[in-house]
């Protein structure tokens, strides 16, 4: 990695005590900017570093790119937060923290005594970052949360994302974590912009239900008036203009976002249907329905869109600025000129030569650069480096390790 980078949260320290995704996610963008975490891990570690067994990927210590994903450029401690000398040294880290980030549930916290109240006056610059399944309040705060269910089962995304009656689809694993990890990013950020001005800490909170209800927002408010429900139905579909259609090398191809009564002679034209163009019966959408012409409409789309590929299409309707896009697969990612030359994607070399194709924090600045990835290593590797850092002496390192107080 490059010395010397200009990086916007220099100077910034973070401590992380979470696990898995969201939490570890944000954590891992505050750092990739700047930002200084050390993230305190148990004894046994992050669960998220052995999710690459069930997913079939490498995950050794100095080879596991998906534990990467959300924990590169930190440092890592282990500490037994339960025992009084890690307790201690957890709380000697927060003496010069500027944010503290968890996803510890509420009453464990609150048993550790590491609860927001407690904490608030000892440390009332720090700001209290705290992560949850279903938020704060309620009868289901102390539920356990994960991006399958609070995020996609809880907020009716799920539910209204596929055709009626079908066995549920299973979405990409933490792509509900991800997409929060930016909204908790967000409020951090807020917070020390707001700490800048009043110069006083403040908590923090999000949930994955919070962010689950607002990233299906529209549906939330549409839901309430005539739709009841938003589910596709391939059988019924009211606007030839927008939707998938299967192409001549088996790929789908949506379109998208264009104006039926504005774009519908251009797209004819396109399509070569020619005697649609100015015919009343085809003007409007309420036309379609009013002369019985919807379906014939569409089987003629479909036809159309059959006789070349998607890529070929794709091509045409873009040159005639109808928006569109093929359907791809995520292995083709890694290739997709697109990802490689605006540095979204980028190759890491990983233990014993191994190369992979990692998605990078997709923010970019024109006067600040960002760390590039590197190899996270064992659970507990900078342990050493931080409590000498914070004032032990090596005998005394010795001593916690052999009590099991960290590792």
């Amino acid at each position: 990695m490059k010395q010397n980078i200009n990086l916007p949260l220099t100077g910034v320290k973070v401590v992380e005590l979470s696990t898995v995704v969201a939490a570890p996610t944000t954590a891992r963008m505050l750092c990739a900017y700047g930002a200084e975490v050390i993230k305190v891990e148990t004894s046994y570690g992050d669960e998220h570093r052995t999710t690459g067994d069930f997913k079939q990927v490498p995950y050794e210590d100095d080879k596991n790119p998906i534990f990467t994903i959300n924990n590169s450029n930190k440092m890592f401690i282990s500490i037994n937060i339960k025992s009084d000398k890690g307790k201690e040294a957890l709380l000697r880290l927060l003496e010069n923290a500027d944010i503290f980030l968890t996803n510890i549930r509420a009453a464990s916290l609150q048993r550790a005594g590491l609860d927001y109240d407690t904490l608030k006056d000892r440390f009332p610059k720090l700001i209290y970052a705290h992560f949850t399944g279903y938020g704060p309040k309620g009868p289901d705060a102390n539920d356990p949360g994960f991006d399958s269910t609070a995020f996609w089962l809880r907020s009716g995304g799920q539910a209204e994302w596929q055709e009626k009656n079908a066995y549920p689809f299973t979405p990409t694993y933490a792509f509900g974590d991800m997409a929060t990890s930016s909204t908790f990013l967000s409020g951090i950020l807020m917070a020390l912009i707001g700490r800048e001005r009043t110069g006083i800490g403040t908590k923090v909170e999000t949930s994955l239900l919070a962010s689950g209800i607002w990233c299906n927002a529209i549906g939330v408010v549409e839901t309430q008036f005539e739709h009841k429900n938003l589910n596709p139905d391939p059988e019924n579909r009211n606007d030839p203009l927008s939707g998938y259609y299967m192409c001549k090398d088996g790929r789908w191809i949506g379109v998208y976002e264009n104006d039926f009564k504005r774009d519908k002679d251009k797209y004819c034209k396109v399509l070569g249907l020619d005697d649609m163009i100015g015919d009343p019966r085809f003007a409007t959408m309420s036309a379609l329905v009013e002369n019985g012409v919807l379906q014939e409409m569409l089987d003629r789309f479909t036809e159309k869109f059959l006789s070349k590929t998607s890529f070929e299409w794709r091509k045409i309707l873009i040159e005639n600025s109808i928006s569109c896009e093929v359907m791809r697969e995520m292995n083709a990612i890694t290739t997709d000129p697109q990802a490689v030359e605006n540095g979204y994607v980028e190759e890491v070399e990983f233990a014993d030569g191994m190369k992979v194709m990692m998605p990078c924090p997709p923010i970019f600045f024109s006067n600040y650069e960002r760390k590039s990835y590197d190899i996270t290593g064992p659970i507990g590797r900078d342990t050493d480096l931080i409590f000498t850092k914070l004032g032990y002496s090596e005998a005394e390192i010795f001593k916690m390790k052999e009590d099991g107080a960290i590792r």
